[in-house]
């Protein structure tokens, strides 16, 4: 008796010891990986790459503000609706590292690292490991555009990125924790208690970033409803209650103090109708807007790359022989997606019929927490009844994130940006991407099985005919398969080849925009006026010590994210205007806009001919009042020949 004891200990122990090591060895795996995916993005934002623009500039002020002066700012300036979270993150790498480009993107790294980790453990309690450490290495990688979101810190698409799946994990964990069995419930644990207030949280932070989360949001409350209904009216709804309110705080009491015309939702419904006007003025139809939603910005939002011109794709234009092979397999791509979608939510509903009609399952809404099972026999049954419990709740996971994407493309779709510019709405659609391992499993779950069983084939000392003709029917069925998942696979990792090869052309533009400030400095243009694209990045760059004000094309005042720099140029004696006039540079239409307008609006008034110098830096045309343009020009300079010459 005692030998059998001692063995059956030391054969429970051995177990442990396995298990353990191998829980270690996948999360070593899963570390190794994760600091691959973290460097890859590091190289990336130290290059500079991607190139910066105004918006980006206007968080990084934001984290400047935060960092030095004690401003606490509850939205990213300008924008009534997003919480600048990535600004309050930079500001304490400011004060660390100092403030600059490479810092400010430091602090998106963070969110990437959530991004991957909770996109593997909601893949992991889906479908198992194997197919998580395949998921993770594919978002390790990623096309020029995913890893555009990811990089630019223009505020809520990396925040995004990493809650729509911790959101969903975290729901999915109440659920399958939660006993089955009325008789093994009781109060919830301390454990449980800390998941609901930092699923609360999450929601909170997540809807005070930006409302693109609310699908995610709807379909986490929905399973604990449905799942773990009993729970919520105790302390477990308390506690993710009070998690929502704190995370949700700085929205709360921006709704409790701003007018009415002025809240959230008024903001929301303003902007989900944005582009009406242009809409109509461009006589663009709902063809446009599908076309736009499901052909250019879900491919782009998903990793398809290379983008396709615009005037290619129907029905903005026609492909020409060049491009028709790109306009293909990018429209390919969108309807693939749309396709695999659909087959995943059907698997998942058939799969749950199957559960109901093998388990007599029921699901009442929302009074019972779980669907009884009705099984006669206790001991056997009691297993079967787990793990139907368990499929069913894995079911509902995967119907909600379908459900939440199918939502978030709904509601773009049927915006006006999808058909007005979905060249740059793309990144509405960013969550889509977290769906993707819940489209490719049942072309994975295909493959897998019939490798297997080939596999079991081939150890047949003599196959027959009939196994044969098996053999080459399963083959010819995985085939396909597995050249799709390389095929995403492959695009993925070529993107990325892409994207480290645009590092040089980033560098330049990088360069420009520092070689500009020096020149501005140098003739000591530091109060200036320019157009939107201009504004912040000088102001950021130079840390303030040049400040910009935006003009529109007529030179009337125009968007400042910012109003007090407005003032600030304002009351300068002699403020500059800088125009950028080169091709390549954005929005360089307006800033020959703003030259013409100047030149014949203000040089040519009698009495100011003579008042301006003109340079021309690294593709700009800059204007300075003549007493203050006593500072001899910069070597780079070009200076015109006359202070009137335009």
């Amino acid at each position: 008796m005692m030998l059998t004891e001692q063995l059956a200990t030391s054969s429970r122990s051995s177990q442990h010891t396995r298990l353990l090591s191998r829980s270690t060895l996948e999360w070593i795996a899963v570390a190794l990986i994760l600091l691959f995916a973290l460097t890859l993005r590091f190289l990336l934002i130290r290059s500079p790459w991607p190139v910066t623009n105004s918006d980006e500039a206007n968080m990084g002020l934001v984290a400047l503000h935060v960092a030095f002066q004690g401003d606490h700012p509850i939205f990213f300036y300008g924008l009534p609706y997003m919480g600048p979270v990535e600004g309050y993150v930079a500001a304490a790498l400011f004060r660390l590292f100092g403030p600059s480009l490479f810092t400010l993107r430091l602090a998106l790294l963070p969110f990437v690292a959530g991004f991957l980790l909770s996109s593997y453990g909601l893949v992991r309690l889906l479908y198992g490991r194997t197919f998580a450490f395949a998921c993770l290495l594919l978002f390790t990688f990623g096309s020029g555009d995913v890893l555009f979101l990811q990089l630019r810190a223009v505020g809520e698409y990396p925040e995004m990125l990493m809650f729509a799946p911790l959101i969903l994990l975290l729901a999915g964990w109440l659920a399958l924790s939660f006993p089955a069995s009325r008789v093994q419930r009781r109060s919830p644990s301390w454990r449980r208690l800390a998941v609901y207030v930092l699923l609360g949280v999450s929601i909170g932070l997540a809807l005070w970033i930006d409302f693109l989360i609310s699908p995610f949001v709807l379909a986490a409350l929905a399973l604990l409803v449905l799942f773990c209904g009993r729970e919520l009216w105790g302390r477990a709804g308390l506690g993710l209650l009070l998690g929502m309110m704190v995370g949700a705080e700085p929205l709360l009491y921006y709704n409790l103090t701003a007018p009415l015309s002025q809240n959230s939702l008024a903001v929301l419904l303003s902007i989900h109708h944005g582009g009406a006007d242009e809409l109509a003025a461009r006589h663009l139809t709902g063809f446009h807007q599908l076309s736009g939603a499901f052909f250019i910005a879900l491919p782009w939002a998903t990793g398809y790359q290379p983008r396709c011109p615009l005037s290619a794709i129907p029905p903005w234009g026609l492909p020409t022989s060049q491009t028709w092979l790109c306009v293909s397999a990018q429209m390919g791509w969108g309807l693939a997606y749309v396709v695999l979608a659909l087959l995943a939510t059907l698997f998942c509903l058939r799969r749950l019929q199957r559960l109901r009609w093998t388990h007599s399952l029921s699901l009442p809404w929302p009074g019972h927490c779980w669907p009884q099972l009705h099984l006669k026999s206790a001991e056997p049954k009691l297993l079967e009844t787990g793990a139907a419990h368990e499929e069913t709740i894995r079911q509902c996971v995967q119907l909600a994130l379908l459900a939440s994407v199918g939502l978030t493309l709904f509601l773009y779709a049927a915006a006006p940006v999808a058909a007005v510019s979905p060249e740059t709405t793309f990144r509405y659609l960013t969550c889509a991407l977290v769906a993707l391992p819940v489209l490719l499993w049942p072309l994975w779950q295909r493959s897998a099985h019939t490798l297997g069983h080939l596999r079991q084939a081939r150890q047949q000392p003599r196959p027959t005919s009939i196994g044969a003709r098996d053999h080459g029917a399963r083959m010819a069925t995985a085939l396909p398969l597995m050249l799709l998942l390389s095929l995403v696979g492959a695009t993925f990792v070529v993107g990325t080849a892409r994207t480290f090869a645009d590092i040089p052309a980033s560098q330049a533009d990088y360069q420009r925009r520092l070689a500009l400030i020096h020149d501005l400095e140098t003739i000591g243009a530091t109060r200036v006026y320019s157009e939107y694209w201009t504004c912040n990045w000088l102001v950021f760059l130079s840390q303030e010590r040049i400040i910009c004000s935006v003009l529109d094309a007529k030179l009337r005042p125009g968007f400042n994210r910012y109003e007090p720099y407005r003032l600030i140029v304002e009351r300068a004696p002699s403020p500059a205007y800088v125009f950028p006039v080169a091709d390549g540079l954005l929005d360089a239409t307006t800033g020959r806009q703003q030259a013409s307008f100047f030149q014949q609006h203000v040089l040519s008034s009698p009495g100011t001919a003579q008042t301006y110098c003109l340079y021309q830096f690294v593709g700009y045309l800059v204007y300075q009042p003549r007493p203050a343009c006593s500072s001899p020009a910069p070597p780079s300079a070009v200076r015109g020949p006359g202070p009137s010459t335009a």
